[in-house]
Order: structure tokens, then C-alpha cells, then sequence
């Protein structure tokens, strides 16, 4: 599985969606921002001190009018948890993947 090359996935993933949030830890520290209407708004960086496990967390919710939908088609449901699937099958042990929480 391929994936996190270049930071396209990310990017595209934020411009096509309706709200867009990343919250990543490391280094003792864990950073958070949110952005809303396909990046036309966005919130200040929160980064506070941290000193759990670290980790990165993405959540999207895409916009279904710029793909001519008013709900998510089973076919497209299916990809996406085909690809949540790779990525939890090839990653280690310590990798914890979620789909939908």
C-alpha cells in the first residue's frame, strides 16, 4: 500500500471537503488545526504540550456537491473501506486504523 507521498492525499482530501480536521502528536507536543468550506476558512493551530502515545488523526467530510451527490454511493463506501483495510493490514502492530471513529 502506497500512501503519503508528497502530501497530494492530504491536500486534495481538505480543498474537496466541507470540514477538514488534523491533529497530530510528537516531541512532546500535540498539534490540532480545522478547516471549513474547502479550505476557505480556517482555524489557528492549537499546540498544546503533550505526553501521551504519539499519533496523527484525520477527519474529513467530503463535499458531495462538488461530486454531483447528495449522499455517499455504496460503490464509493466500498473503495474507502477497501483502502482503510489496506492500510490497517499492512501496517505494524502499533498502527491502530479507524474507519468511521
Amino acid at each position: 500500500v502506497t500512501g503519503g507521498r508528497n502530501g497530494f492525499g492530504a491536500k486534495l482530501t481538505n480543498i474537496f471537503s466541507t470540514r477538514f480536521v488534523v491533529e497530530t502528536s510528537g516531541k512532546g507536543k500535540l498539534y490540532r488545526q480545522r478547516w471549513n468550506s474547502n479550505m476557505a476558512q480556517k482555524t489557528k493551530p492549537e499546540i498544546k504540550k503533550y505526553s501521551g502515545e504519539e499519533y496523527t488523526s484525520i477527519e474529513f467530510w467530503p463535499d458531495l456537491e462538488k461530486f454531483g451527490m447528495k449522499e455517499l454511493e455504496a460503490d464509493t463506501v466500498a473503495f474507502m473501506r477497501k483502502r482503510v483495510y489496506d492500510i490497517a493490514g499492512s501496517t505494524m502492530e502499533k498502527c491502530s486504523v479507524y474507519l468511521n471513529g
